[in-house]
């Protein structure tokens, strides 16, 4: 799995450098940093009458993000992601579930408006990968024992949102980011208890954009 998921990186990043390459002269490269907050959401995270939702499993989670991007003109940006979400273990009629932890890889584009603007919005879609780590459930009755809930899992990964960008110098930009993101369901490590839905939230973040 740590293959595939190298190896992944490595097609898009040459993938994203053909397309600069292949680009107009004029097109400027960055970098855009960000991190925010995920609400853990919907969906079945196990199965079976008393199975949890993910929001019965988990708190609120974290994501950073790193994203080395290319604009090919003033409004469309392609670019190559990095991004790690947590969402904390909660307490679940007697079982402690393990924190959730989710790398992902992608490459994606991003259409900017109102180019002679310095509020730019803008809509966004990524694709790519996802690492979930594997999970494991402990019982509070018995401090100590634990079981593996979920494996070490690769699954496809994607996502889809928009935001607004304010430029504050000519190669400097904040901006605000909202997307609805979707990740393929853990491996079953206990079935069919385990059985679960995919990772469906919708992470807010904000970051800056340095252009080179």
């Amino acid at each position: 799995m740590r293959q595939r998921g190298w190896m992944f990186i490595v097609t898009a990043m040459f993938m994203f450098l053909f397309a600069t390459s292949a680009s107009a002269e004029m097109g400027t490269g960055g970098i855009s940093l960000s991190a925010g907050f995920t609400p853990a959401g919907g969906g079945d995270a196990g199965s079976g009458p008393l199975a949890p939702a993910y929001n019965d499993a988990f708190d609120t989670g974290w994501t950073g993000r790193i994203e080395p991007y290319y604009d090919f003109n003033s409004m469309v940006r392609g670019q190559v992601g990095f991004a790690y979400n947590k969402w904390g273990g909660k307490t679940y009629i007697g079982t402690q579930f393990d924190d959730l932890k989710v790398m992902t890889y992608y490459v994606g584009l991003k259409f900017r408006f109102l180019p002679n603007s310095r509020i730019r919005p803008y809509i966004v879609a990524d694709i790519g990968e996802a690492h979930i780590d594997g999970v494991k459930l402990s019982f509070i009755s018995f401090p100590g024992s634990s079981v593996q809930f979920w494996d070490s899992t690769t699954t496809p990964f994607l996502d889809i949102g928009g935001g607004v960008e304010y430029i504050i110098a000519p190669k400097v930009s904040f901006f605000l980011d909202i997307r609805v993101q979707r990740i393929g369901a853990p491996d079953s490590a206990l079935p069919p208890a385990s059985d679960s839905d995919g990772i469906s939230n919708i992470p807010i973040t904000a970051g800056v954009n340095f252009t080179f």
